[in-house]
């Protein structure tokens, strides 16, 4: 039996230029031409504050659980 991941809702993933590397849902690659950065963490944390679950920079998982 294989087991599907559920999918995720952001729109970045339907683009075909997405502005981000990673999804801030979901932390997969959306846009490979982007580079990856590497970010502080009051860029984490601001990112953070705005909901994301991810960078959208680097990909680090933000919020690790919501109860």
């Amino acid at each position: 039996m294989i087991m599907q991941r559920k999918r995720c809702s952001n729109f970045n993933h339907r683009r075909t230029n997405a502005p981000v590397r990673f999804c801030p849902l979901c932390g997969a690659v959306v846009n490979e031409a982007i580079l990856m950065r590497e970010c502080s963490a009051e860029k984490h944390a601001i990112s953070r504050r705005g909901g994301n679950k991810y960078c959208v920079h680097c990909g680090e998982q933000l919020i690790l659980a919501r109860l």
